[in-house]
């Protein structure tokens, strides 16, 4: 499955595997991305490490699925997230520009990858756009790789060991990803971003 060869690629090469990792899903890995931040801090990646490396994947990521928008256009991302979310997005970006991408970036379970694409079709700048993701990302990796480094020592201290902690990860991504499918992770980011954004979507 891709999650496990994802980890993998983290538990092999490290802070370098996150980082491309972070490129990977961004672009092509239906896999949510705090999901695998956690799960770096967890099996005892540095903190600092991961929010650098993720933070630099990540931003890479972002950057592409940015001009993939802006080059592909709305038909493209009407097949890639459906017009949902692009229709929705679009509005609320186009009227709150940087500040709203800042927004975005620094709450965890808004879907990182979506505002990436659909930015990309909005009247925003992509000096904006880049200012406002690179001001946002780090923080967001830092709560995210705090979280994950908290739970490796919890189990650590409760007598997990990491071989332990690595199959507890990749059982929470098959579980994370069921529930995508099953559609549950989409109706909280759909509930998330309705709060942000005051409006109800359609």
């Amino acid at each position: 499955m891709l999650e496990q060869i994802l980890t993998s690629v983290i538990q092999t090469y490290g802070s370098f595997g996150l980082l491309i990792v972070m490129i990977v899903q961004t672009i092509i890995a239906p896999i949510p991305s705090e999901a695998m931040i956690m799960f770096a801090g967890a099996i005892g990646i540095a903190v600092w490490k991961v929010v650098v490396f993720a933070g630099i994947g990540t931003l890479i990521g972002a950057i592409i699925a940015f001009w993939v928008g802006r080059k592909g256009g709305r038909p493209v991302l009407m097949k890639l997230l459906g017009d949902e979310w692009v229709e929705n997005l679009d509005e609320w970006i186009n009227k709150h520009g940087r500040r709203g991408i800042l927004i975005t970036r620094l709450i965890p379970i808004i879907p990182f990858d979506l505002i990436s694409y659909i930015t990309g079709v909005t009247s925003l700048n992509f000096r904006d756009y880049f200012v406002a993701t690179f001001l946002g990302v780090f923080p967001r990796m830092l709560i995210l790789a705090l979280i994950g480094n908290t739970a490796g020592r919890v189990l650590k201290f409760v007598g997990v060991g990491l071989e332990l902690t690595i199959l507890l990860g990749t059982i929470g991504f098959i579980v994370l990803i069921f529930l995508d499918r099953k559609g549950y992770i989409g109706t909280i980011k759909r509930f998330v971003m309705e709060k942000v954004m005051r409006k109800k979507l359609v």
